[in-house]
């Protein structure tokens, strides 16, 4: 790296004067504080002119750029050459800088850039940097920063639900949950009306005669014996003084928990080798009012441009990561909170009987990866005349766990 350290020439003791600068600041200052001289920089400007030293003179303009400016900050930019990114630095070198902003030429903007106040050897010996690099690029101080705001700017809007979301996680596992949340999420959802618009929606009629798949595994609790008695019950949503609180649910408020694929519904047990699990098959006997997370990302290729029209097209893009995330089980008390309380407000106010969301456990492209939860109605979930009737179930062995990885790249 070429660096710019102070010559043993000096030429901080020449003198300029107030005619060897155009810039009307810096010809100002030369006049209020330098004295008549000879210039040595350009003979007919004679003795009339207030003059300063160079290393005067260099002072102040040091002071100026570091106000205005610093080093360019680095960008990726694409060359048909080759598919890896290429990198530049924002700006231009500071004796271009010199040049434009005092309006001189180049002999004194070399003499100048000589004088800059700057680390001595000594000083770089002992591991500071240099402010003044010959091979480096300066900006701007307000151009970087205006980019800066409008890279903020266009980041927050191109993920602008996924930030909102995250204050009201925050507000309701840390601040408030039962006073002024229907506010927040009013303002997150949008009206129910919009969902309307468009022929892809994110809430419709999921007809009956659809297939459901859930599991349940085998313990000391639950052995094929109970499954045989009375695989309906056994199969079904747990009852309300049994219902432990869920990913869509509360406490004592039950809810069906199914998936539209058997090898989904498996994957969110997290079973092991050797485990035993009872499967049913279920099919919705009624229409179902559902809010679908997934709708826009099962639609065609073709249908892409229609799907992306839609007016809560990134909403649900954004939310659809945010409402299916994997949390923990150490996690599950707190990071319940914000989707239980959205599940009871799509009920409510929307008239979702169920929500549509992605299994965090399970993303083979082979089988289904959607899950879906059932709200409780006062209503048994599987019987004669609820929404669900078991087809069938069966006892199945788990004989092997794979995990699909991807590297990434540094």
């Amino acid at each position: 790296m070429a660096v710019r350290f102070h010559s043993s020439v000096d030429t901080g003791e020449l003198r300029l004067c107030a005619h060897c600068v155009g810039n009307a600041h810096f010809s100002s200052w030369i006049e209020q504080n330098g004295s008549k001289g000879k210039c040595d920089f350009d003979k007919s400007h004679g003795r009339s002119a207030a003059a300063v030293t160079v290393k005067a003179f260099a002072e102040q303009v040091d002071r100026y750029f570091r106000e205005n400016y610093q080093r360019g900050a680095e960008y990726a930019y694409a060359t048909p050459e080759s598919d890896n990114p290429s990198y530049d630095t924002y700006g231009e070198p500071y004796k271009d800088i010199l040049g434009n902003d005092l309006e001189c030429d180049g002999d004194l903007v070399d003499a100048i850039a000589e004088s800059l106040p700057d680390c001595t050897h000594s000083q770089i010996a002992d591991g500071d940097e240099p402010f003044y690099d010959d091979t480096a690029n300066y900006e701007s101080t307000a151009k970087a920063s205006g980019r800066e705001r409008a890279d903020e700017e266009e980041y927050w809007y191109q993920n602008r639900f996924t930030l909102q979301w995250q204050d009201f996680c925050e507000v309701v596992q840390f601040q408030r949950r039962f006073f002024k949340t229907k506010e927040l999420l009013d303002e997150l959802f949008g009206k129910p009306e919009e969902y309307n618009e468009g022929t892809i929606r994110p809430v419709y009629s999921l007809k009956g005669g659809v297939k459901i798949f859930r599991a349940r595994l085998l313990d000391d609790t639950f052995d094929e014996s109970g499954l045989t008695k009375n695989p309906e019950v056994e199969l079904s949503a747990p009852p309300k003084t049994k219902a432990r609180a869920g990913r869509m649910n509360v406490e004592y408020i039950p809810a069906f928990y199914g998936a539209f694929s058997e090898e989904t519904a498996i994957a969110e047990l997290r079973p092991s080798i050797g485990d035993q699990l009872a499967v049913g098959e279920f099919e919705t006997q009624i229409d179902l009012q559902v809010f679908d997370f997934t709708v826009f990302s099962k639609v065609d290729n073709e249908k892409w441009h229609e799907a992306a029209a839609h007016t809560r097209y990134d909403f649900i893009k954004q939310m659809e990561d945010e409402i299916s995330k994997p949390i923990l089980p150490f996690e599950k008390q707190r990071e319940y909170i914000a989707t239980q309380i959205v599940a009871e407000y799509l009920r409510e106010y929307f008239g979702c009987n169920a929500v549509i969301y992605r299994s965090s456990l399970h993303n083979s492209e082979k089988a289904d990866n959607r899950n879906i939860v059932i709200f409780y109605r006062d209503k048994d979930f599987v019987g004669k005349d609820a929404a669900l009737s078991l087809k069938r179930h069966c006892i199945t062995n788990v004989s092997n766990v794979v995990y699909t990885t991807y590297q990434m790249s540094f």
